[in-house]
């Protein structure tokens, strides 16, 4: 993974300092050891961002690159997903140099989180408002559960996106559903913003969820990484399409899948 975090400035960090509360936590799953979980937890103010929070996820993206996720997972803690940044925090750096600085920064962060080697999901409940679909246009995939409620509120404070997630809604959406969403900050349904391309499925509970995010690490490690790197081969040309081919034929995954696929042949 290339890039670095941009360094916040010093004035941006007395900002961020002045402003305490949650936490980013970045932690390997118990459950499934090749799973990278990016949790948000601030649940008493729906997982808005702080300062603290901010300069935490910018400690951690060096975890994004590790060579033994196979998927990164980002969540939050309580009854939503994420409502934004916190308003304080914002008001306190309307000043265009530190809202430029803060652009800078946090998508830097998410341009890491994007360009992981990894398959990055975002896993949305409650609340997605503002900032937050921000962090969710940055992953490869993402799955909402159906009482979600998605709004790209920016253009209701005068604003744009300013984390760096404008970058990622073309290619999600297409252009035109993109700055529809964008222009009416209309808050929609897991099912409405299915229907517009940009959630990718919808799920009725906690266990449908994980079933799902399993299911996309199913084949391991080496593989399932394989997949985004193929996918990311087939934008430069067929010479780096083969070096991943390469990585993964006649390796022990497909000599083991082949023989369960040629025994099962036989028995029929």
């Amino acid at each position: 993974m290339s890039g670095k975090v941009v360094r916040p400035s010093a004035a941006l960090l007395e900002v961020f300092k002045s402003w305490q509360g949650g936490a980013i936590r970045v932690q390997r799953n118990e459950k499934l050891k090749t799973r990278l979980d990016v949790i948000l937890d601030r649940p008493e103010k729906n997982n808005c961002l702080s300062g603290e929070m901010m300069k935490q996820f910018g400690e951690h993206t060096e975890l994004f690159s590790d060579d033994q996720n196979a998927i990164i997972v980002v969540s939050g803690v309580g009854k939503s997903f994420c409502s934004g940044a916190d308003l304080g925090l914002i008001k306190d750096i309307s000043d265009q140099k530190l809202g430029v600085q803060m652009f800078e920064y946090m998508s830097s962060i998410l341009s890491l989180l994007h360009s992981s080697p990894a398959i990055s999901i975002a896993k949305i409940h409650g609340h997605a408002l503002g900032g937050a679909t921000e962090i969710c246009s940055s992953t490869d995939i993402r799955i909402a559960h159906s009482g979600s409620k998605i709004a790209f509120f920016q253009s209701k404070m005068g604003i744009v996106p300013s984390w760096g997630g404008a970058e990622y809604m073309e290619g999600i959406m297409g252009r035109g559903r993109a700055l529809a969403a964008m222009g009416r900050a209309n808050v929609m349904s897991a099912e409405e913003a299915k229907d517009q391309g940009y959630v990718d499925y919808v799920y009725k509970s906690e266990d449908e969820a994980e079933n799902f995010i399993n299911q996309v690490a199913s084949a391991g490690l080496k593989v399932t990484r394989a997949q985004k790197a193929m996918l990311n081969a087939v934008k430069i040309g067929k010479t780096e399409q083969k070096q991943v081919l390469e990585a993964v034929w006649n390796g022990e995954t497909h000599r083991n899948a082949l023989q369960k696929q040629l025994e099962a042949v036989v028995k029929k």
